[in-house]
């Protein structure tokens, strides 16, 4: 069975998550993704969070975060400054569908390729330009990250507790944001170019595909003047609506509560009757009005619970509830492996990193299922089938861009990141707590 993309080719010159992890999306579909590097400049997720925090050896093989945004692709080094590896890159763009990147558009005008030149190579091009504040506009080559873009975006201003500044998500939502929604933006225009036989250029501001997960806000205040205040994990209208302690170190639930009767259900499971009756809590509106009273009585009736057993309870009357899951019990979680949202796949063995579960797609799709997932490439690793076998270039030919330093298998300067001790970095607040013997329980969790 033949998957979606199948026959699709891609080039990504991306960097850390916004374009990796849209082009992933389509290389599980099936799509021919050539990853672009450079020797001379190393992504950083190739040098951090490496695998069991050891930089020996070709550490830049061993990037964890790199492992994730890249599986199923194919993956070449070229040096875009010197005008050999620019007009390889060309060559490849000729016999390519789609050119996708992440880079400031004056980096871009710069390399000389923006669309108007590219489509001169391939008029049916689509490219893809996945930036911070979009291609064009007042600031267009302003640099970007998760932090910059989700202020910029209006989401950062009302998250926040009451009374409080904003507050940022721990990770950068803006890139997965504006990954899914490049994602849909080439599924439509390969749509598009397929009745029409037209290309076109995709520019994604990864600011407005953020602001446009929060339309009621701009609502709001267009049709009534009003700039809502952060609320934590409260609500505007239903009460309670919160997060809440349970039984053991760090465990929460979150509960929702919409209607009376789901309120007079949730009394019942958490064995307080009578809260139903009192008159503070007896409608939606008094319960909102009262809901500071309220979520100070829920804490102290949660906490000797454990959590999953009073999310079922909650459920099976009907009431909004979910276990708060750090990353072990995503992990183990028995619903994510009956719906085997991961998938084990197998590393390199130069790497030294074992079998490692990854988490899959949010969508399956009964016909065409995604290919078998690959690990990362190693850096260059597929240099010499991408130039021979799509460019047609000799071994003499090869072996000279090695030599010139056009092409190569690992960075010019090898800069790792040097982590803490495991315990300091408990201390300083980098992480919640470690476990030893993680190995052992994800290969008893995931056989290879």
């Amino acid at each position: 069975m033949s998957a979606p993309l199948e026959g699709v080719r891609i080039i990504e010159m991306g960097q850390l998550i916004a374009i990796p992890f849209a082009m992933k999306m389509l290389a599980d579909m099936g799509a021919q993704v050539i990853r672009l590097e450079s020797t001379g400049r190393l992504e950083s997720y190739r040098g951090d969070s490496v695998y069991q925090n050891d930089i020996s050896g070709e550490f830049w093989n061993k990037g964890a975060n790199f492992y994730e945004q890249n599986r199923n692709k194919l993956g070449i080094t070229l040096d875009l400054s010197k005008p050999e590896g620019l007009a390889i890159l060309k060559e490849l763009i000729a016999v390519t569908d789609v050119f996708s990147e992440n880079f400031t558009p004056r980096v871009i005008k710069n390399f000389g390729l923006e669309y108007e030149d590219l489509k001169k190579i391939k008029p049916d091009l689509i490219m893809v330009s996945s930036t911070g504040y979009g291609f064009y506009g007042p600031w267009a080559n302003y640099g970007a990250t998760g932090p910059a873009t989700e202020g910029a975006a209006g989401l950062a201003y009302q998250t926040g507790y009451i009374g409080g500044s904003p507050v940022m998500a721990e990770i950068p939502y803006t890139d997965y944001t504006s990954g899914e929604h490049t994602v849909f933006a080439v599924m439509a225009a390969l749509m598009h170019r397929l009745n029409t036989g037209q290309g076109q250029f995709i520019d994604i501001s990864q600011t407005q595909a953020t602001s446009s997960t929060i339309p009621e806000v701009l609502m709001d205040f267009s049709a009534n003047g009003r700039t809502g205040q952060r609320m934590g994990n409260q609500d505007v209208a239903m009460s309670p609506h919160g997060c809440y302690p349970c039984l053991g170190n760090d465990r929460w639930i979150t509960i929702a509560v919409a209607t009376d009767a789901e309120w007079q259900a949730c009394c019942r499971v958490l064995g307080q009757d009578e809260w139903a009756a009192d008159a503070r809590f007896e409608d939606s509106l008094s319960r909102w009005q009262n809901r500071n009273e309220l979520d100070a009585l829920i804490g102290p009736v949660t906490s000797p619970r454990e959590a999953h057993e009073l999310m079922r309870a909650l459920q099976n009357a009907g009431v909004a509830a979910g276990v708060v899951l750090d990353s072990k019990d995503l992990l183990f979680d028995p619903h994510l492996k009956e719906r085997d949202f991961y998938e084990v796949i197998t590393h390199h063995d130069s790497t030294g990193i074992p079998p490692l579960p990854y988490a899959g797609r949010p969508w399956k799709l009964s016909n065409t299922p995604a290919v078998k997932g690959k690990p990362a490439p190693m850096m260059g690793e597929h240099n010499v089938f991408v130039l021979s076998e799509l460019l047609g270039k000799t071994t003499e030919e090869i072996a000279a861009l090695e030599e010139s330093g056009i092409i190569g298998y690992g960075p010019t300067i090898p800069r790792p990141v040097q982590r803490p001790p495991l315990d300091e970095q408990v201390r300083q607040g980098r992480m919640q707590r470690y476990e030893t013997d993680f190995e052992e329980q994800v290969r008893k969790a995931f056989p290879a």
